[in-house]
């Protein structure tokens, strides 16, 4: 499995389960079997076009939101110019924030061995 596949199976699982859906309920409202659903989220396939577009419908995310690197970033319902905006900059400040801690902790770890 590549990892833009891992990432939108591991965003595709916490976004679904943050929505509070079983994958019995979420593949109802995709309108997919529950088995495709399983292997779709174990990376056995990857869903077409269409079904991916009723993903980002019903979990009212924008698309590009499945293969983000940091998925616990707040999700926008809206798909105005601002929203989209606001969405980019929090990405980027929760994205500077994580290099900064991982910086960190590098430099840490090198003066403590020293």
């Amino acid at each position: 499995m590549t990892h833009f596949q891992r990432l939108f199976v591991q965003n595709l699982r916490f976004l679904r389960n943050k929505k509070g859906l079983s994958q019995v309920k979420f593949s109802e409202l995709l309108a997919i079997s529950p088995n495709y659903l399983n292997a779709v989220e174990n990376g056995k396939n990857f869903p077409s076009p269409e079904v991916l577009q009723r993903m980002v419908d019903v979990l009212a995310i924008m698309p590009y939101q499945l293969f983000l690197e940091y998925p616990a970033l707040p999700k926008p319902v809206k798909y105005d110019e601002r929203s989209i905006l606001i969405q980019e900059l929090s990405y980027l400040k929760q994205k500077f924030n994580v290099e900064i801690e991982n910086t960190l902790k590098k430099y840490e770890e090198t003066l403590s061995q020293e």
